[in-house]
């Protein structure tokens, strides 16, 4: 079973979030005010760095990029830097509830 991760910042009134999926595969998605706008799969589990990019909807239009550095098969956890305007800023982690799997007295109920 894999485990979740979210980062999330605002930038130009936008609300930016990078969704991250560890386990058999490692999925990323990004999504802006709430809208999926990238999405990429990451094969393989060595450490590595996958930029998302997008285009802000602002007037006028401004163009990000997130950069998602993963870890490798020994362990750590991932990072993600917001790119834009020629500046590097980290997008802080949000905690990501556990999905609660029912209980065996739950099955009979």
């Amino acid at each position: 079973m894999g485990r979740e991760y979210h980062f999330h910042c605002e930038h130009a009134g936008c609300s930016v979030t990078v969704g991250l999926r560890m386990g058999g595969r490692r999925e990323l998605e990004l999504l802006v005010d709430g809208k999926q706008v990238a999405a990429a799969r990451a094969h393989g589990h060595h450490a590595q760095t996958t930029v998302l990019t997008t285009i802000l909807p602002t007037d006028p239009p401004r163009g990000i990029a997130v950069e998602v550095t993963l870890p490798g098969a020994l362990g750590g956890d991932p990072t993600s830097t917001l790119l834009a305007g020629g500046e590097r800023s980290p997008m802080v982690a949000r905690e990501v509830p556990r999905r609660a799997r029912p209980a065996e007295a739950d099955w009979y109920s």
